[in-house]
């Protein structure tokens, strides 16, 4: 094997057995290649120059021995010799009256026999399910657990498997020592893309590497090689935009994650200069710097709460975030968290948590937060105490100090969530999004007509030039927009551009943007009363003084400039 593979997880195992915690050991992982990986270290390690037998059972390929070959570990079927006139159910294999022993609970009680008498290592790879009743599967780990002549023979049964859980009850496992394995490290993934591009013949510079490793992150050896080997195939190349694309494919098998490239940055939105100057100044500053930060004890941020009416751009700052940092952006998927069996809810929960983490650094967005829900005496058993162990976890994953997602969390209704969210080293930051004042809505209008430097949205064609549409704007569609959210505004533009559509012109016209602004129904004195709430939640949550009263600041100054007017 490649000596860049890592073998801690290995190390760690050999440690228990010498320790005696246990015989059994699972390690969590189906990548092909740590196995391939583990079997090679049982066939040739020093520290298992003990074993004179290697058992391997495949529910396809049965029970077999694993034997050191020229080019790795080789498979060798097992057959056991009967005496003449024994009567058999496995089908007679060969002419020495030898036959293959098919059923599991068979399989089990045949190697029971050297485990005890023999050090031998039993691997068991490829179970879905066992069904106790009909194989003893679990029995068995139970008994070979606690048997001292298992113990004293320096026997070892490992178990391979993703989940512990899928094929173990919590009884069971309590026997068992559980070894998670990493997917790959960054000098994993680095020996790899560097061997792979020399046998490929593709040329490798730093950053071209350094690209390719942090676009990897979080996916197995296997699947690594796979989408490097893909990527080859399609363009002769390591091209980092495919690779996202296969990663991102990878991932959504999982229906609970979701990866996803920040299609905006902070000059797609038009506004909030309040926010993005604190988001500038305490969140993007120290993950760019974080040599400056170390320095000064300043960790990364590890959450942030936005919250506020709907249609207040959210979610798209929470993407623009991301493309801002460069960091991936990562869906939680929360409706697909819940599930109606019991207790698979929990382990969605768990597989995302430990997902997102292997992914991290990055920026882990999950959209109305308060789906969580609350704590609760929730009677045993019940659904709802299914919700409170997905809560649970989740809490618990906010409050982990070793945490390296960055959560992103939003929120309708801030007064709905549990206070342990809000509680101090959960979130470091719970930030407003209101309805944004004049000048925001200026710009955000000219943002979607596409007048932003560097921005991504197309400009739409426009009867006069950026500084008349401008002016127009401000003095005859701006005062008529107050209280209009950024989705609102949105598709104002959007309505205009239908209007010229249908009306066959070559352009939108100042005329389109006013009729598309008489369209819309804003209940005013509702939208009113939203804002106060918003201001109270505002000056509850919010932990910045200098930060609340800037946005306290241009609400006041709206206010001013609509009384100075005259109007309702």
């Amino acid at each position: 094997m490649e000596d860049f593979l890592d073998r801690s997880w290995l190390d760690k195992a050999i440690m228990k057995r010498k320790s005696n915690y246990s015989p059994v050991i699972c390690f969590e992982t189906v990548d092909p290649k740590r196995i391939y990986q583990l079997k090679a270290f049982i066939l040739s390690s020093p520290e298992m120059s003990h074993i004179e037998n290697v058992f391997l059972y495949d529910p396809w390929d049965g029970l077999g021995m694993l034997r050191k070959g020229s080019d790795g570990p080789v498979f060798e079927p097992y057959r056991k010799r009967i005496a003449s006139g024994t009567p058999v159910t496995s089908r007679i294999r060969g002419p020495d009256s030898s036959v293959e022993i098919q059923a599991l609970k068979a399989i089990l009680k045949e190697v029971d026999g050297y485990l005890k008498s023999s050090p031998t290592v039993f691997i068991i790879q490829n179970l879905s399910e066992v069904r106790e009743a009909d194989t003893g599967f679990q029995a068995a780990l139970r008994a070979w657990a606690i048997d001292p002549r298992v113990l004293a023979k320096g026997s070892t049964v490992m178990v391979l498997t993703s989940d512990a859980s899928k094929i173990m009850d919590e009884f069971t496992r309590e026997f068992v020592v559980i070894v998670p394995v990493d997917p790959s490290s960054q000098d994993e993934r680095r020996g790899i893309i560097e061997r792979t591009a020399a046998e490929l013949g593709i040329s490798l510079d730093g950053s071209k590497l350094e690209a390719a490793r942090v676009t990897l992150s979080g996916l197995n050896l296997h699947q690594v090689e796979s989408i490097l080997l893909e990527s080859y195939h399609r363009v002769r190349d390591f091209d980092p935009d495919i690779m996202k694309e296969l990663k991102s494919e990878m991932v959504k098998r999982s229906k609970v994650l979701e990866v996803r490239d920040p299609q905006f940055s902070f000059r797609d939105i038009g506004g909030y200069h309040a926010i993005k100057e604190f988001v500038q100044k305490y969140i993007i500053n120290v993950l760019r710097r974080p040599e400056k930060a170390r320095h000064f004890g300043l960790g990364l941020p590890k959450g942030l709460l936005f919250f506020g009416p709907p249609g207040t751009g959210k979610s798209l700052f929470a993407n623009a975030l991301a493309s801002e940092v460069q960091l991936p952006f990562i869906n939680l998927v929360t409706e697909n968290i819940y599930s109606k069996w019991l207790g698979e809810s929990g382990q969605n929960m768990k597989n995302a948590i430990n997902m997102a983490e292997k992914m991290s650094p990055a920026i882990v967005f999950v959209d109305e937060i308060d789906r969580f829900g609350r704590r609760s005496g929730a009677a045993a058993g019940s659904a709802e105490e299914e919700t409170q162990r997905v809560f649970s976890q989740f809490l618990e994953w906010l409050g982990r100090p070793d945490r390296e997602a960055i959560i992103v969390g939003t929120t309708n209704v801030p007064e709905h969530l549990d206070d342990a969210f809000l509680r101090a080293g959960r979130f470091d930051y719970k930030i407003p999004f209101l309805y944004p004042g004049p000048e925001a809505r200026l710009e955000i209008l000219m943002v979607h007509l596409g007048f932003h430097s560097g921005g991504r949205r197309p400009r739409v064609p426009l009867d006069r030039s950026e500084e008349d549409i401008r002016a127009f704007l401000r003095e005859e569609i701006v005062p008529s927009t107050r209280n209009f959210s950024c989705a609102e505004l949105e598709e104002l533009v959007t309505r205009a551009k239908r209007i010229a559509f249908d009306k066959d012109r070559e352009f939108v016209t100042g005329e389109d943007l006013f009729m598309a602004a008489k369209t819309f129904r804003i209940d005013r004195s509702h939208r009113r009363r939203v804002i106060e709430t918003c201001m109270a939640q505002a000056r509850r949550f919010t932990d910045d003084k200098t930060f609340l009263d800037s946005i306290e600041q241009e609400n006041r100054l709206e206010d001013d400039l609509e009384a100075a007017s005259g109007s309702v």
